[in-house]
């Protein structure tokens, strides 16, 4: 288990995908910013399970260009 410094925090705001949602309230999941997680999490689905939701492939795509650059 990696330290939280290391994770980034998502979650819903509404139907909107929020990158450190320290005010966002519910469901949220933590992913660090190695590309083997993203890669894992993405196989696994598991942000899907984690939130609640349905992602489609260009989310997972934006969400990993944004957060690994």
């Amino acid at each position: 288990m990696k330290p939280r410094s290391q994770l980034r925090r998502l979650g819903l705001d509404g139907s909107v995908l929020v990158v450190d949602p320290r005010r966002v309230s519910g469901r949220s999941a933590y992913l660090c910013r190695d590309e083997q997680c993203w890669a894992v999490a993405e196989k696994r689905r598991a942000l899907d399970r984690a939130l609640g939701v349905r992602l489609r492939g260009e989310d997972w795509a934006r969400l990993r260009t944004g957060i690994l650059t």
